[in-house]
């Protein structure tokens, strides 16, 4: 009886949870569809362009790492024709 009872949940769990995923894509896909009927570029959430550092990981001064890293990312911006 226990052993029915976690089964139920677990399905509806799984299915309220397809729901609000499919929800969500629907909501990005028409979104992305708006955009692109206007012929803008649609916006890609992430981390940005690589910037090769020249450090190979080994972080000796990280003060100038991160602003050599934010110079490349602007530079990349300008290029690209962002701000």
């Amino acid at each position: 009886m226990k052993g029915e009872n976690k089964m139920v949940t677990c399905s509806k769990l799984f299915e309220f949870l397809d729901k609000r995923r499919k929800k969500q894509h629907n909501k990005i896909r028409t979104k992305v569809d708006a955009l692109k009927r206007e012929e803008k570029k649609p916006v890609k959430k992430g981390w940005g362009s690589m910037v090769n550092t020249g450090y190979g990981g080994i972080n000796k001064n990280p003060i100038d790492r991160v602003y050599d890293i934010a110079q490349q990312q602007k530079n990349l911006s300008h290029q690209k024709g962002g701000k």
